[in-house]
């Protein structure tokens, strides 16, 4: 009798390795109607249900394109600024402003007179447009007397145009200024005229 009881109890845990077959209908929770297909015994089946439909993968979400950027103004075509200065551009993709009228300074001095004083304020108020550039402001003079001399004094009313657009609100780190002496004459020194316009302040200008 023993014998018969142990042998139907291996039987009774034998058939639960076993799987009933699925009905393949999935309820509302998308598995089987019949939760006996997990047996990872069954030969078919190896343990998945065979009704169970795997939810689609996500679909990733297109990225917004950056905004187009602003393109940079061009100083050749500031309207405001050429009233001021002439615009060129050197090799090296500098662009000098000449002032269209000089900047005149007390004799032997780095004093700005006040007509010089509203120039360099028009054209600060143009250069604000353009923060993504550095400002150097380059001082010369004429030939006559001592060149050491005409450099420290170059280099004195650069600073002062340099400290003059600054406090008409271009940035400090933005503005630099050196001094030349009588290096690079636009004219020559032989005649008044010609000494006139060597002694002349220049903005070079280049992208940071």
């Amino acid at each position: 009798m023993k014998k018969v009881m142990t042998l139907l109890a291996a039987a009774v845990l034998l058939g639960a390795c076993h799987c009933a077959k699925c009905t393949n209908t999935p309820n509302r929770s998308n598995t089987c109607a019949k939760a006996a297909c997990t047996c990872k015994h069954h030969p078919k089946h190896h343990g998945k249900c065979p009704c169970h439909k795997p939810a689609p993968a996500p679909v990733a979400a297109k990225p917004t394109p950056a905004p187009a950027p602003v393109p940079a103004p061009v100083m050749k075509e500031d309207k405001a600024l050429q009233e001021v200065a002439a615009v060129s551009t050197k090799a090296n993709n500098v662009t000098v402003l000449s002032f269209k009228e000089p900047i005149n300074f007390a004799t032997n001095s780095d004093e700005i007179d006040a007509e010089s004083s509203a120039r360099i304020k028009r054209v600060a108020n143009a250069l604000k447009k353009y923060p993504d550039t550095s400002i150097r402001v380059a001082g010369y003079t004429d030939s006559i007397g001592d060149p050491s001399y005409n450099v420290d004094l170059s280099q004195r009313r650069a600073k002062a145009v340099a400290l003059s657009l600054v406090n008409n609100g271009v940035a400090a780190d933005k503005v630099s200024f050196i001094g030349h002496g009588a290096a690079n004459p636009i004219a020559t020194n032989k005649t008044r005229a010609g000494r006139a316009q060597n002694r002349r302040v220049e903005l070079e200008v280049t992208n940071k």
